[in-house]
């Protein structure tokens, strides 16, 4: 008989690798961290034995997948035996602990290769995310970087995380940045299964630090949301101001997008021309023209001026209202002063 483990032990294992044999769009959709993608049906097979699961019988549906399966089934198990050894630990999943995990463990345990199934399979690991994330005490302070858009608080907790300082680097588990080209030239946004289990993650690895430093969201970023746990937490912590000059500003941000340009003009130019509720077609049309010019200064200083520093207005706010300042147009520097405020904040 094959071994079975129950989701909760499983995520608490050194050494483990988990194998999902589902199809590549359901891993794409959401998957375990660091799990390897083994299918036993690519998208196509797995739509076919759906089809003939709903509109002939099960058993149909079986003799296709079971067709499908036979020839590919030796490579299949080679391929998980390659990850196999005395110390690492193969979990094997699927999308609810069924026939797909099944039979591979079944025919692993005859070839006397060591691995188990995960009951339940990757529904019950998302059901154990979000059970978890619900019910989640953040420990350690949250200290929030604030600031109007490229004063630099990505590149900060970027430079932070080489330091050593606990961080967490939410636009990149989101995979989306926050500006009107968030999205250009990052591929798609993160899942939210994919998210918030990364996110979890780092939140375990993370919770006997005194602080950690993220970047001010709001509760949503791109396509997923922050789960009440860290965003009340974030909303409670200390916050610091970070300005730049606007020179500092444009620069960066056409440095963080100067590789997209020439590969995206069509893309940016359908961005800015989403700004037409807000900015006017006058303004608008000034803006794609002048991007098609190449005048990509002028286009960047007047989004800042006009369209970011408006909405969200901390060019005017209240240094009363923050726990510390810190002006980073010079990175190394800025990044001391943090690291200083860090420390007191510990002592």
């Amino acid at each position: 008989m094959y071994k079975v483990i129950k989701v909760a032990e499983a995520v608490t294992l050194d050494k483990t690798i988990f194998i999902d044999v589902r199809s590549p769009a359901e891993y794409a959709g959401g998957h375990i961290p660091g799990a390897v993608n083994i299918p036993v049906f690519n998208d196509e097979e797995r739509a076919q034995i759906g089809t003939i699961y709903r509109q002939v019988s099960v058993e149909d549906a079986k003799h296709l997948g079971l067709s499908f399966v036979s020839t590919k089934l030796p490579d299949i198990i080679e391929q998980i035996r390659r990850f196999t050894t005395e110390e690492q630990k193969v979990i094997v999943y699927c999308w609810r602990g069924g026939m797909r995990s099944k039979s591979i463990v079944s025919v692993l345990e005859m070839m006397e290769i060591p691995a188990s199934q995960l009951v339940g399979g990757y529904k019950a690991y998302r059901q154990y995310v979000l059970g978890r994330l619900k019910q989640f005490e953040v420990k350690p302070k949250i200290i929030v970087l604030c600031g109007s858009t490229g004063t630099g608080k990505t590149l900060l907790i970027k430079q932070l995380a080489k330091r050593n300082i606990p961080v967490i680097d939410l636009e990149n588990l989101a995979n989306h940045r926050g500006s009107v080209f968030g999205q250009i030239g990052l591929g798609r946004s993160a899942t939210a299964q994919n998210f918030d289990a990364n996110l979890l993650k780092e939140l375990d690895a993370l919770n006997n630090q005194p602080y950690v430093v993220v970047e001010c969201e709001s509760k949503r970023i791109g396509n997923v949301y922050l789960p009440e746990c860290l965003f009340n937490a974030m909303q409670q912590g200390p916050k610091l101001l970070v300005s730049a000059s606007i020179e500092v500003r444009v620069d960066r941000l056409i440095e963080e997008y100067l590789d997209i340009y020439s590969d995206n003009a069509e893309a940016i130019i359908s961005s800015i021309a989403s700004l037409r509720r807000r900015l006017g077609n006058k303004k608008t049309d000034k803006l794609i023209n002048e991007f098609k010019a190449g005048q990509i200064r002028v286009v960047v200083e007047t989004l800042l001026v006009e369209y970011y520093d408006p909405m969200y207005g901390y060019e005017k706010s209240d240094l009363a209202d923050y726990d510390g300042a810190v002006s980073a147009d010079n990175l190394e520097q800025s990044t001391e002063l943090i690291i200083q405020y860090l420390q007191q904040l510990g002592r």
